[in-house]
């Protein structure tokens, strides 16, 4: 244990020093504040939006920022103590908010099957089908260092499923009650900006023939969100779609990680991690910013538009769109069809 203790130490002292080097306090404090002061002028009565993932971490920063400014949200995530308590969370800052036609609902969904998406994203068809949704944001994640990790009914990768398939079939799904909106937008946060290309995304799209290592998952889930903005940006050109790299934050990530590896993790979110609050802020201003409509934008972690894509962007995404929209469509692993 103490052996353990001084490693977390170690490592934190390290990314205190790092963080301060690459985030000087008065540049985060200055964007944060324009971030503020931006978002303090959004009045979102009578907007809509449906958070996934939004029982914790970014997720739920996000849902309870927009429930201030008077936007109805639908969360969706697994039922738990935790679901419960953000509820009553958004439920007191609608009663505080006072107005009228501001509704929070919860919506049960285990994203990590595909089967639980589709019958989510029917459920969110239903309940918006007149009003529609002007904001569909999707924070699910996972940070694992295990392997290859299919489900036995669908035999899709764990993670990837959270990271990609579930966000692409949420967002492909939930199309027509998105064009419903004036000013529809969809977020996407993972990694934009910040990932290599995955090379072989012909050979072993799903990383389910060998090729799986957390590099190459963590490259593929950038990757494929960066493609998912693009191609359905380019399908639907009134709907602005955006992918965020929320930079490091102090949520519970990494609880499904070792123990030792999972006390670095808060060590270094002690003192290099932002508040969910805090990102919520930046991740607002990137899903509200007037400047961003129509098209796709890669947002930093500041929340700012960015067109820094991976460099194999322009010769995979057909490849990659088409396979994924395969997968959304059978509901499982196409890798043996």
């Amino acid at each position: 244990m103490k052996i353990i203790f001084k490693i977390s130490i170690f490592i934190s002292l390290v990314s205190y020093i790092l963080f301060y080097v690459f985030n000087p306090p008065a540049v985060e404090m200055a964007a944060l504040q324009a971030a503020k002061e931006a978002n303090l002028k959004l009045q979102l009565n009578g907007k809509h939006a449906v958070v996934i993932g939004g029982t914790s971490g970014i997720g739920r920063g996000i849902a309870e920022r927009l429930a201030r400014s008077k936007c109805s949200i639908t969360l969706v995530g697994r039922k738990s103590d935790r679901s419960k308590t953000v509820m009553e969370d958004l439920k007191q800052i609608a009663v505080e908010n006072n107005v009228e036609s501001q509704t929070m609902k919860f919506i049960e969904c285990d994203a990590f099957l595909m089967k639980n998406v589709k019958n989510s994203v029917n459920t969110i068809l239903d309940e918006t089908k007149e009003k529609g949704i002007d904001y569909l944001v999707m924070s699910q994640g996972m940070a694992t260092i295990q392997g290859f990790t299919p489900s036995k009914e669908e035999g899709l990768d764990q993670k990837l499923t959270l990271h990609v398939w579930s966000k692409a079939a949420f967002a492909i799904g939930l199309l027509p009650s998105l064009k419903l909106s004036k000013d529809p937008r969809i977020l996407t946060v993972l990694s934009a900006g910040v990932h290599s290309s995955y090379k072989n995304y012909e050979s072993d799209f799903e990383l389910s023939k060998g090729g799986y290592s957390l590099k190459n998952a963590a490259d593929a889930g950038g990757f494929y969100n960066d493609v998912l903005v693009d191609k359905l940006s380019e399908e639907n050109k009134d709907i602005t779609m955006l992918h965020a790299a929320p930079g490091f934050v102090a949520t519970n990530w990494g609880t499904e990680m070792p123990f030792v590896l999972k006390c670095m993790v808060r060590g270094i979110q002690a003192v290099a991690g932002r508040s969910r609050q805090d990102c919520a802020e930046f991740m607002i201003r990137g899903l509200t910013n007037p400047e961003t409509k129509g098209g796709y934008y890669l947002l930093d972690q500041f929340g700012q538009a960015t067109q820094t894509v991976s460099s194999l962007h322009e010769e995979a995404k057909e490849f990659i769109w088409k396979s994924m929209k395969e997968i959304v469509e059978a509901g499982k692993s196409i890798a043996s069809m």
